[in-house]
């Protein structure tokens, strides 16, 4: 497993660096991106390694939280491990 973080909440220096990596592009829509996303959320994972991270616009960010909060369709743990692997997969695509 990556090395992991203690902190939710990273450093600016630590988040530009992320959206320097995806060049400032939200990796699910391709708009500009503002913010750092978690990919397996870090209430999960209490994973911020910069494989877990992407960056990702202010929309699509409020659009992942309103779902994660308000809808949750893996009930079970194969349901949610199929949802990682399809996100990993489509971070892989991108690099």
């Amino acid at each position: 497993m990556a090395t992991t973080h203690t902190c939710y909440r990273q450093k600016k220096q630590y988040r530009e660096k992320i959206k320097d990596r995806d060049n400032h592009t939200c990796q699910l829509c391709g708009q500009p991106s503002q913010e750092v996303d978690h990919i397996i959320p870090w209430a999960i994972s209490h994973d911020s390694s910069p494989s877990n991270l992407r960056a990702i616009c202010i929309k699509c960010n409020r659009a992942l939280r309103r779902q994660r909060k308000d809808y949750n369709p893996y009930d079970t743990l194969d349901k949610w491990e199929t949802y990682l692997q399809t996100e990993l997969a489509k971070e892989d695509d991108l690099r």
